[in-house]
């Protein structure tokens, strides 16, 4: 049901933009009423700066009315009264109507002939109201009601996120989306990616954006945002598991648990009491055949003298280390980054000797220190 409802949201989408496609401009008329003989600004609010396109002198009644050419993508636009100014959204088949007074211009005004920009103006009461509900709260703010307080704010904050999140899901392609995922308060991002409980609403817009409007620099750079927040999550579970690692490692070694071809785990510390050689390659180099020959040699007469080799593929390809182990006699087993940060593994093939009582001897050692290793009791 999931996917159906997912699959009729874009094929809808898909409906719509086909829809838009005709027109070369767009409208924005109306009235501010308190404005006569004001300049009023037709502003285009891009992502990296501002443009002015057009101006005009409010009539009596303070009507106005701007053409400008149908954005590539759906953007936004700015009224600009001298500080004051009223947001909108444009895309591609748009007559929008705005109705303002001069002394409310910023906070309270109305949109009619786009859908997105009503919502956005919806949003952006809502967070006006945010605003001044947070001001209320901090004035009664005591030594002793901290908890209170930030029951009250956090209540708050929810109440507007309730209403972004609803717009977001509704469509998260549409102009008043993207707006929502960018709201600021006290210049700070309502929602943020690198918050787990937000990062579903962001991605959900970059997905959207990236596949509808991939070359739209809206699109990617909401895309590179959503991943740099995925990828410092990552990396910072990444370090929480090393960190694990170390802080368990006994007698100089960091403990492994890797599956073999058949997922059957394999533990490190379970070869204590044999010599070992722990062996990080990637099957994929071209001259690891050579290396090979001369273990598997090592390997045919030590083995039955306690030598064991634990042999982790780096490789990114499992089909590829698949393929290599299937004629070799020793431990063979899948990877992953954090086996190989723990041993700080920068070039392939790397080894380390490990001794019978589970020491770490040496890295990257030689046949010579493997046999004396084996020889020594």
């Amino acid at each position: 049901m999931h996917k159906t409802n997912t699959f009729l949201v874009f094929l809808s989408l898909i409906f719509v933009l086909a829809g838009c496609t005709s027109k070369k401009q767009f409208t924005v008329s109306g009235t501010i009423a308190g404005a006569s003989g004001q300049k009023l600004y037709l502003v285009h609010d891009g992502l990296l700066s501002s443009s002015s396109l057009d101006s005009c002198v409010l009539d009596a009644k303070g009507n106005f009315s701007f053409k400008a050419a149908r954005p590539k993508y759906p953007d936004f636009y700015l009224l600009k009264l001298n500080n004051e100014s009223v947001l909108f959204a444009v895309d591609s088949c748009e007559h929008v109507v705005v109705d303002a007074n001069a002394k409310t211009l910023d906070s309270i005004y109305t949109v009619e002939g786009s859908s997105n920009s009503e919502k956005i103006n919806e949003l952006h009461l809502s967070l006006l109201r945010l605003q001044k509900t947070i001001a209320q709260v901090l004035k009664t703010k005591t030594t002793t009601n901290q908890s209170q307080i930030t029951a009250q704010l956090d209540s708050a904050i929810e109440q507007h996120k309730k209403i972004a999140r609803a717009i977001i899901l509704t469509n998260p392609l549409s102009t008043a989306a993207y707006y929502a995922v960018f709201q600021q308060l006290n210049e700070y991002f309502v929602f943020s990616p690198f918050n787990k409980d937000d990062r579903r609403y962001c991605a959900a817009v970059a997905t959207a954006y990236s596949t509808f409007y991939p070359k739209y620099n809206r699109s990617i750079s909401l895309y590179n945002y959503v991943m740099q927040a995925i990828v410092a999550d990552r990396k910072a579970e990444n370090q929480a598991i090393l960190a694990q690692m170390l802080q368990h490692a006994k007698s100089g070694i960091v403990d492994l648990s890797l599956p073999d071809i058949n997922g059957t785990i394999h533990k490190l510390s379970d070869l204590k009491g044999k010599v070992v050689l722990l062996d990080f390659v990637m099957y994929q180099e071209p001259n690891l055949s050579d290396y090979i020959f001369s273990l598997r040699d090592l390997y045919s007469k030590y083995h039955s003298q306690g030598l064991e080799v634990y042999q982790v593929s780096l490789d990114k390809n499992q089909s590829t280390w698949i393929n290599a182990i299937t004629n070799l006699p020793w431990i063979c087993v899948w990877g992953n980054g954090n086996s190989a940060l723990a041993y700080n593994v920068r070039q392939v093939p790397t080894n380390f000797l490990i001794d019978r009582s589970g020491n770490l001897v040496k890295r990257n050692a030689s046949s010579e220190d493997i046999i004396k290793a084996i020889q020594s009791k």
